[in-house]
């Protein structure tokens, strides 16, 4: 009897200390940065440029939670590391504020998770009206780039790749022109070999809702 009762209540403290997290709502609108973040949230990183061409600066916000905890992921795993949430921001002309267009609560890669000591996330950057998001990765990379356009962030292209058993394999995705370049061979070949292939894919996905990393099987085994 006690036994079962003792395997119970740590099964009940674990769900407990699993389940989904509950993610905050950021202010709409904001002067600065500073005023963004409250104490159980820091600033991982962030990037300033033009993502909606009206030639003023805009803003992209990674905030992490302060805690570590196991979190229950899109995939439906836990995750020991910390939430983190992806905050857009557009400057307004008029006011001269930042006001919030996309949170994004589950797409931002989490320590432990991609299988790097210490993590995999490595930036975020705006070129060219694009935002683009890099991935660091055990022996390889991952990058998205996201254009606003009708509306809503868009992801239009995507690489993922890298070295595996002695092998390489690269993946370079352009969702606009529906084709992919795949560069492949052995680590010690002096030119991989490469083509492009067609991309399956008829609408292009939002930002908002991709789940997380990896989640995304574009072609047969080919995950972004």
């Amino acid at each position: 009897g006690k036994p079962l009762i003792v395997v119970l209540t740590l099964l009940l403290s674990h769900v407990a200390l699993c389940q989904a997290f509950d993610y905050p709502s950021f202010n709409k609108s904001i002067k600065t940065i500073d005023e963004l973040l409250f104490s159980s949230w820091f600033l991982k990183d962030s990037a300033v440029g033009d993502l909606n061409g009206d030639n003023y600066p805009d803003l992209v916000v990674v905030a992490e939670w302060k805690d570590t905890i196991e979190e229950l992921r899109p995939d439906k795993t836990f995750n020991l590391g910390s939430p983190r949430i992806l905050l857009i921001f557009f400057k307004n002309s008029k006011t001269g504020n930042l006001d919030l267009v996309l949170q994004q609560n589950t797409f931002i890669i989490r320590y432990g998770e991609g299988g790097m000591d210490p993590e995999a996330y490595r930036k975020v950057s705006i070129k060219n009206n694009v935002l683009d998001i890099f991935y660091e990765l055990l022996r390889g990379h991952a990058e998205y780039k996201f254009r606003y356009q009708q509306g809503d962030f868009y992801l239009i292209g995507a690489t993922t790749g890298g070295e595996s058993g002695g092998q390489i394999d690269y993946w370079d995705i352009n969702f606009l022109t529906k084709k992919a370049k795949h560069d492949w061979g052995d680590i010690s070949d002096e030119k991989l070999k490469s083509k492009w292939v067609n991309v399956p894919v008829q609408n292009l996905k939002k930002l908002k809702d991709l789940t997380m990393q990896f989640a995304w099987e574009v072609m047969p085994y080919v995950f972004i």
